[in-house]
């Protein structure tokens, strides 16, 4: 449903506009920060000190490791969780419903498994383009 849009169609009409444009900046923020090849709450896990503030900001907003958990490829590594760890900016919610996993690991591999490989162009213009398979 995309709640984000639509509040922000709300935002912009009743005059707002410079709230949705600082929601932006974070929600953008946090997004890059969570799909970054940067694991930037490393840092947060690796020092005994940080732990109170890396346990509250990983409940808080998606981490690289929270997210990077939804989109490992082996649900036995006991880091991936591809049927949790949906949020990309308030990693709340998925504490709140139950469907948070939160290990301070990364998967090995990504992906999905069983799932045919497909090349830039599909990825871009599907379903105007499907990459070519053999039977």
């Amino acid at each position: 449903m995309m709640p984000s849009i639509w509040l922000s169609g709300v935002l912009i009409y009743l005059g707002f506009g410079w709230v949705y444009a600082g929601y932006l900046i974070v929600k953008l923020t946090v997004i890059i920060g969570a799909h970054s090849e940067w694991k930037w709450d490393a840092v947060l896990y690796r020092h005994k000190a940080l732990h109170p503030v890396a346990w509250v900001i990983e409940r808080v907003i998606s981490t690289p490791s929270t997210h990077s958990a939804h989109h490992g490829l082996n649900n036995e590594d006991g880091i991936t969780h591809y049927k949790g760890n949906y949020g990309n900016l308030l990693f709340f919610w998925d504490v709140l419903f139950g469907t948070a996993k939160i290990t301070r690991q990364y998967p090995e591999e990504y992906g999905v498994s069983g799932m045919l490989k497909s090349d830039w162009k599909e990825q871009l213009i599907w379903p105007l383009y499907k990459t070519p398979r053999k039977r």
